[in-house]
């Protein structure tokens, strides 16, 4: 699932405020979600990133099972550790892969390390068709690719164009450009699932792609001109 952030994309917008590059932004949940996007897909996978509410859905049986016999109420009502510790189990061991061995089990670090080095020249590859089709003659752009550290539910993936110059700013960008990093990010070899159990793998969640617009070839300037 994956969503390309710019301030005309998100329904908060305030969200897009950053004070350095590259900066995390899935930590700010649900204001990040396309206008028109309740009820969607995408909606639901954003709520799964709410800490709260996934205590809420471990401990959904408990109260389910009071209900189912009332008679049970009581004892399963004084047995709070037990319900930290259900909550506990589902974020660590469920949910999370929390050390090297775990990480190792996924995927080799060699293997994840070359699923990293496909993100990054993808990337510049994005990155510079944008600077060429731009004009951008100086300055950094950064692609910055955000996955999610959930395991086990379908991998969501946030992209935004940041640069610091002048200022820390994410970047807008306009549908043909969205759609740029839609048809190259990922594909039938690269999925966006391998790039999560890549991600998991390696346990780093933010890929910066980083490109100096003074090293755009002449030949891609002359490229997006043709294409403009």
């Amino acid at each position: 699932m994956l969503h390309v952030v710019t301030p005309s994309t998100v329904t908060n917008r305030a969200v897009m405020r950053i004070r350095k590059v590259p900066r995390q932004l899935i930590g700010h949940g649900m204001g990040l979600l396309p206008h028109g996007s309740f009820g969607r897909a995408i909606f639901w996978r954003m709520a799964t990133e709410i800490s709260f509410l996934r205590y809420c859905a471990a401990l959904t049986p408990f109260p389910v099972a009071m209900l189912l016999f009332p008679e049970a109420a009581l004892p399963i009502g004084q047995f709070p550790a037990f319900m930290f510790l259900v909550v506990y189990l589902v974020e660590s061991r469920v949910l999370s892969v929390d050390n090297a061995d775990r990480r190792h089990r996924l995927m080799p670090e060699e293997e994840a390390e070359r699923g990293a080095d496909i993100a990054r020249v993808r990337g510049r590859e994005i990155l510079t068709r944008i600077a060429a089709r731009r004009g951008m003659r100086a300055g950094d752009l950064h692609l910055v690719i955000e996955q999610s550290s959930l395991a086990r539910i379908p991998p969501i993936t946030l992209v935004s164009l940041q640069t610091a110059t002048p200022e820390p700013q994410i970047l807008e960008m306009d549908e043909e450009e969205r759609q740029l990093i839609r048809d190259t990010l990922f594909d039938a070899e690269f999925t966006e699932e391998r790039m999560h159990i890549t991600s998991l793998a390696l346990g780093r969640f933010l890929h910066d792609v980083t490109l100096d617009a003074r090293s755009v070839s002449a030949h891609a300037r002359l490229e997006a001109l043709a294409t403009a």
